[in-house]
């Protein structure tokens, strides 16, 4: 369970926050080109729920093969 903690955490930054990963970054970077400006607070409103999804679904899919 340990290697789980670890994968959470350095997967949680980049799917939770608009400058977590690159992608993100190019992502919000062409939309800013094309005229929409995309907040931190409106990146979350998305973002938020489907890391819980993921992360939820990673743990309890871990703890039905390794339990």
């Amino acid at each position: 369970m340990g290697s789980f903690g670890l994968l959470i955490g350095a997967t949680l930054g980049g799917n939770l926050t608009p400058i977590g990963a690159s992608a993100n970054i190019t992502g919000i970077g062409i939309l800013r080109k094309e005229g929409y400006e995309v907040s931190a607070p409106t990146f979350m409103k998305i973002s938020v729920p489907f890391t819980l999804a993921a992360v939820i679904s990673g743990y309890l899919l871990n703890w039905f093969i390794w339990s």
